[in-house]
């Protein structure tokens, strides 16, 4: 059986030698996003880990039994993945099949080897920063913007969120609870964009998709909003 644990969102050391034990009855953690800066990423929860593998997406059971976290056969996609992402995500699932323990040190993940040694450390992730919309909920489906026009969203960390909808401006606040986001309804400025067709029924859907929001998945460079039922309401870029 392959040991493993879960994240969201990837970075970090791989073969940094700690050797101090996973921290018995500390906190858990599952149902938190963590990150790494080099793009993998997973979400724990239920019994099921899954994320991107750095190219290709992986999926897998899990057993956490206190320190001791035991995972199931991983399987992955079959995508060909340019360099440095087959890089990456080699290291990565290599360092996964290793983990055999876990702890939560000053707020961030360490998983270990069956000696203690630390394979991986994680950072819980955020979807704090500046953003460009790529796809979001419109009428029934997710649709890319209209060519010629600018979607964003900058989630502060102070717990507010802006951005442009198209032609008006937005302000909103949001709130995070692990994996769980909330975001109030938006305000927008009042400005009517004659142009391109369709702009202003664009900038209505996408902030009214916006409070359809419970839960949130960072990837690499990319955001996703999904509904309580999993389904999308938002994909995001990250902003150069």
């Amino acid at each position: 059986m392959r040991r493993l644990i879960a994240l969201a969102g990837l970075a970090a050391m791989i073969g940094c030698g700690d050797e101090g034990g996973a921290a018995a009855g500390g906190p858990s953690f599952e149902d938190v996003p963590w990150a790494l800066a080099t793009g993998p990423s997973a979400t724990f929860s239920d019994g099921k880990v899954s994320g991107s593998a750095g190219c290709n997406r992986f999926t897998a059971s899990y057993t956490l039994d206190g320190s001791a976290l035991e995972i199931g056969d991983i399987a992955t996609t079959n995508m060909a993945c340019p360099p440095p992402a087959d890089a990456v995500e080699r290291k990565f699932l290599a360092a996964l099949e290793r983990v055999e323990g876990w702890r939560v040190e000053d707020g961030e993940l360490v998983l270990e080897d069956g000696d203690g040694g630390e394979l991986l450390r994680f950072h819980e992730a955020s979807p704090a920063g500046a953003w460009d919309a790529t796809a979001f909920l419109q009428r029934d489906a997710v649709s890319s913007p209209l060519p010629g026009t600018e979607v964003t969203a900058v989630f502060g960390e102070d717990g507010t969120l802006a951005g442009t909808a198209g032609c008006n401006t937005y302000r909103a606040t949001y709130e995070i609870d692990g994996a769980a986001i909330t975001i109030g309804e938006p305000v927008a400025t009042k400005k009517a964009c004659t142009t391109p067709e369709g702009v202003m029924e664009q900038e209505q859907a996408y902030l009214a998709a916006l409070p359809r929001a419970a839960s949130y998945r960072v990837e690499g460079s990319t955001l996703s909003l999904l509904t309580a039922e999993g389904t999308y309401v938002a994909n995001y870029q990250r902003a150069p």
